[in-house]
């Protein structure tokens, strides 16, 4: 198998002028500068870094130096550790001490970051100029077990540093070509940072593709429409996040999206109404995919399928094995619910210097993804919870999804969040966090909990309502529940006082 230094190589012997990148600010490279920087970034590296299999991070701002950088260091093969430049220093440094990382490198804007952390910090330019010279010719080939370590977002827990081989990276490469049917014709946007497993696939598959990149580093509604139009790009993974705040423009001014050819959804569950309207409405091929970083791409659900499985995430890819379990890892009844685990060729070797961790999330080859979901009759899999997520009140289980789904009905709610707060009688109780199109929030949280009543159990009813602007997201664009769930934890709410007077009156 060629490795991506090699391919993207390659790709630039086929198409020297034609151009791989362009930037946020239309600034654009073609394959032939892309290689020849690639190649002084090389030199500059090996000078400073000095032996293969070095761990070396990245904190920089992104541009067209980010796939450069990542390129001289496969060519160096050293392991790649893409940082969040929005950390503060003792994140960073925790962060490197836990990949046993020596080197960093840095911009001027990051730079700072590093003042008091003990480790060889390498200053590069992005606004350098190019030099015409020779192109570094394709490296021999041979195993590259730790090309990247990408830290998981950390929104329901610590970051864990998932290992990836540089060969796993080409099959998933692969993988999105075969499912996409991605080619050199296409045009990619990528709206998701490096240090996220989506922004690596979406920053390397156009170059290995021989496509072009169209970078977005800070992704608006309003950006993200303007460089999908203005370059006309024809295929892009969203955050459902992202996709939720662009859904309206697309589908209100479906001639001006009339380069997409295919819109992928990634990284947490869509609505079923919202997903309903992409399939029926939206003026290309539309899908959702489920997945993680640890196993890439698991599930898949195109047009077809959504007729007959609108609420579905799909089929499981090609080579891919998924089992709905019991705690004791014993296979659930079709339709039961149930632990999610998945087995792909695809998958991370594991948790760099983890090996506990490692056990308990590979288990006989499956990855447990912490979900719970069951498997219909024909093999399709639905997505209920994050298991971090289930709230569990007076000992019973309760399904946001379920929640968010009933309030989500609502005709002046855009979105909600049901997380589960503290509690001194339940342990947890639930409650609301809703995103409205109309100011009326009282008159809104009097008729959602009137339909709540009507169509939820008691135990399901949010004690709580707060409205929002918008949802806190993570670094990589999902929601942050667990930041939600801090905030409102701190107001130290006594939510079932009112429940615990009346049983006392009961019971006397």
């Amino acid at each position: 198998m060629c490795d991506i230094f090699n391919k993207v190589t390659n790709q630039a012997e086929l198409f020297p002028n034609k151009v791989a990148i362009i930037e946020n600010n239309g600034d654009t490279l073609t394959y032939r500068q892309l290689m020849i920087s690639v190649n002084r970034y090389t030199t500059f590296l090996q000078n400073k870094i000095g032996k293969n299999y070095e761990k070396v991070a990245i904190c920089i701002y992104e541009g067209k130096i980010t796939p450069i950088i990542v390129l001289a260091l496969s060519f160096l093969r050293h392991t790649i550790i893409p940082l969040n430049p929005r950390l503060k220093s003792n994140q960073l440094k925790y962060l490197l001490s836990s990949v046993d990382a020596k080197t960093v490198i840095v911009d001027s804007n990051t730079i700072n970051l590093f003042k008091e952390v003990e480790i060889n910090t390498i200053k590069i330019d992005c606004n350098f100029k190019y030099k015409d010279n020779t192109i570094v010719r394709p490296n021999k080939i041979n195993n590259y077990d730790d090309f990247i370590i990408t830290l998981s977002s950390g929104s329901t827990g610590d970051p864990k540093p998932i290992v990836i081989s540089e060969q796993v990276k080409m099959m998933r490469f692969a993988q999105a070509v075969e499912i996409f049917t991605v080619t050199s014709d296409d045009v990619i946007l990528c709206a998701s940072p490096f240090f996220h497993s989506l922004g690596q696939r979406l920053t390397l598959l156009p170059l290995v593709a021989g496509a072009t990149l169209v970078q977005l580093p800070n992704f608006t509604t309003k950006k993200w429409c303007e460089m999908v139009i203005e370059h006309r790009v024809t295929f892009t993974i969203s955050v459902s996040s992202h996709l939720h705040l662009v859904m309206d423009n697309l589908l209100k001014s479906p001639n001006d999206f009339n380069s997409l050819r295919c819109l992928v959804s990634s990284s947490a569950s869509i609505d079923k109404d919202v997903k309903s309207k992409l399939f029926k409405l939206l003026g290309c091929e539309f899908h959702e995919m489920y997945g993680a970083t640890e196993i890439a791409t698991a599930t898949n659900l195109n047009q077809v399928d959504s007729l007959k499985k609108p609420a579905s995430v799909g089929a499981p890819c090609k080579n891919v094995k998924i089992r709905i379990v019991n705690d004791n890892f014993l296979d659930k009844n079709t339709m039961e619910l149930g632990k999610i685990i998945i087995k792909s060729p695809l998958a991370s070797s594991g948790y760099y210097n983890q090996p506990k961790v490692t056990d308990k999330f590979f288990v006989s080859g499956y990855f447990v993804t912490g979900d719970i979901g069951f498997l219909d009759k024909d093999g399709f899999l639905y997505f209920v919870d994050r298991e971090k997520d289930i709230i569990i009140s007076g000992g019973e289980n309760i399904y946001p999804s379920d929640i968010e789904a009933c309030i989500n009905k609502h005709s002046s709610v855009d979105s909600s969040i049901v997380i589960g707060i503290d509690d001194i009688y339940f342990g947890e109780v639930p409650v609301a966090v809703v995103v409205a199109m109309v100011d009326d929030h009282i008159l809104i949280e009097k008729q959602l909990r009137l339909f709540l009543r009507s169509n939820l159990a008691s135990n399901q009813q949010p004690m709580k309502y707060f409205f929002r602007k918008s949802f806190p997201l993570t670094p990589s664009g999902k929601i942050d529940r667990r930041k939600l769930q801090n905030s409102i934890n701190s107001f130290g709410l006594d939510l079932s006082a009112k429940l615990r007077q009346i049983q006392k009156i009961k019971n006397k």
